[in-house]
């Protein structure tokens, strides 16, 4: 396998974690904590860098379903931070209601992006 698909599976994998993380521990506990904000910063940062080697292995963009679900969920996920980001600052709980509705739906979506990614691998090795 080659050295950048490795690298860039490594990142989506970490991104999986830290994203996981913090949607879940920020779904059980009643206001939004810093460290998960940073853990969540993490897996954005991790899942846009696996997402550039990505590119730069196969060098162009190619619209596959994986790819196309990919990016919508980069896009969700750089969008539901920036709504972390307001959320925490405003501490609206009206907002944080809304904003975990937003979230495991955005996380749902990040995952179907990872599980494709990584059956569309699977079958690429087979």
């Amino acid at each position: 396998m080659p050295t950048l698909i490795i690298y860039a599976t490594t990142l989506f994998t970490l991104a999986l974690i830290l994203y996981s993380t913090a949607i879940w521990s920020e779904r059980r506990s009643p206001d939004i904590k810093r460290w998960q904000i940073l853990v969540f910063f993490i897996g954005v940062v991790a899942d846009a860098w696996g997402v550039w080697l990505s590119y730069l292995f196969v060098g162009q963009l190619v619209f596959t379903p994986h790819a196309i679900l990919g990016f919508t969920a980069l896009i969700l996920m750089l969008l539901h931070f920036v709504w972390l980001l307001v959320v925490f600052i405003s501490g609206n709980q009206q907002k944080i209601m809304y904003f975990r509705r937003f979230g495991l739906v955005v996380w749902s979506v990040w995952l179907l992006s990872y599980l494709s990614g990584f059956v569309s691998g699977i079958q690429k090795l087979l």
